[in-house]
């Protein structure tokens, strides 16, 4: 029996090794059955051929998270590049990574204020500057992950709700305090986004794995940020004591009392109302389109709502004349703030994306833990928290921790 001529393909490793056995298994076959000895020499023949032909050389690259294989034919010489799909547990790490950097970015945008000298800038126009630094960071975006620039109104809708969010936070500080906004705003923050993500709406909602661990998770996070919130409190009431900045703290609530409490308070609920919220609006994009596709229609709306927010404020409530006068440090300043709201606003995106796929009721609260990466700032670069209050502050980090942990493996998406 003669074969006939055949041209040479290349197969893959594993496809090379089975065509090896199955040659090998009919030449078995063959000599025990004593069908054809003829037919066992061919076969014998062609896993030698198989033999001959040499495997195709790979080369190994990695990419940040992505590796990929660079593979040479050696019929025709060219090179193929494949990316090698990361494991699942792989992949659950790398997720949970990201939107820990993504709390990381969130938690240090604010720092950025502290950069010009003089007197602080009005807030309100310095979340301007960081509303036009957010435009242009997404401008970026198409560049360098080689997305298209496509218009999506959800999209801009994100962006209105973050002007909205940062809007109210600036309305309930002198009302409530600081410590009373930032403690209900991040609370109230957590509890949306994980309420989005665990009853709905329906595009946003995934299962949960077990509804005890997970309250028990989402009650850890926000003791946690109770904890870190006032961590100067605790620190006095533990050592019998008042901290300085508790002092200061305490004064500065006394003379929101004098004013509208019920009104800062209800405004720092709007702001986890909004923060909470901002990327639901992208699970109404189309697929095609969604992702980080949609961070500059983001960037779009976050510019257009800034600007008409500020011009309202400055004309309408401030009554100023002519336009505000800004020096280079403050724009440069606010526009860093901008880029590093959006650096964290990507990563959550990308950690919502396939092949992470992290559900929004476990992305977001982690998001909005940010006020630990705030308060490293405020622990080893402004010096603002000292003595016992740090003890305090790790105490809360890892009740964070432990409620990122649980959400993690028994929140939204793991049932």
């Amino acid at each position: 029996l003669k074969l006939p001529t055949m041209g040479r393909t290349v197969l893959p490793p594993r496809a090379r090794l089975m065509a090896c056995r199955g040659c090998r298994l009919a030449m078995v076959v063959a000599s025990f059955t004593g069908l054809s000895s003829a037919f066992t020499a061919s076969a014998r023949g062609l896993v030698e051929a198989h033999k001959a032909i040499p495997p195709a050389a790979q080369e190994f690259s990695c990419k940040g998270s992505l590796c990929f294989t660079k593979t040479q034919l050696p019929e025709t010489g060219k090179s193929v590049r494949a990316r090698i799909p990361l494991s699942a547990a792989e992949t659950q790490v790398a997720a949970f990574g990201i939107a820990a950097l993504s709390s990381f970015f969130n938690g240090s945008f604010p720092a950025c204020q502290r950069i010009p000298r003089g007197p602080p800038l009005d807030p309100v126009l310095f979340n301007c500057l960081v509303c036009v630094g957010v435009f242009f960071s997404s401008l970026l975006i198409p560049l360098v992950f080689n997305q298209d620039v496509v218009f999506t109104l959800p999209g801009a809708l994100g962006g209105v709700l973050f002007v909205f969010a940062a809007l109210f936070s600036f309305v309930a500080i002198p009302r409530a305090g600081l410590a009373t906004a930032q403690a209900v705003w991040s609370c109230s923050a957590i509890l949306v986004s994980f309420l989005r993500g665990a009853i709905g709406p329906a595009e946003v909602a995934a299962p949960l794995g077990d509804v005890t661990a997970t309250v028990g998770a989402v009650l850890l996070l926000v003791a946690g940020a109770l904890i870190i919130v006032n961590c100067d409190s605790i620190a006095g009431c533990l050592s019998g004591g008042t901290t300085g900045s508790d002092y200061i703290q305490a004064e500065a609530e006394a003379e929101a009392s004098a004013g509208d409490r019920t009104a800062g308070i209800a405004s720092a609920l709007a702001v986890g109302l909004f923060g909470g919220s901002v990327l639901v609006p992208f699970k109404y994009i189309p697929p095609d389109v969604a992702g980080l596709a949609a961070i500059p229609s983001f960037g779009f709306g976050a510019l257009i709502a800034g600007v008409m927010v500020t011009f309202a404020y400055w004309k309408g409530i401030q009554k100023e004349p002519g336009f505000p006068q800004l020096s280079l440090d403050q724009i440069g300043a606010g526009l860093a703030s901008g880029l590093l709201w959006n650096a964290g606003n990507v990563c959550s995106v990308i950690a919502q994306s396939p092949p992470f796929s992290l559900p929004y009721g476990v992305a977001y609260p982690i998001l909005q833990c940010a006020l630990f990466f705030g308060g490293l700032w405020g622990i080893y670069v402004f010096k603002e928290i000292t003595g016992n209050s740090i003890g305090v502050f790790w105490g809360g980090a890892l009740t964070l921790v432990a409620g990122v942990v649980l959400l993690g493996l028994y929140g939204p998406g793991a049932g």
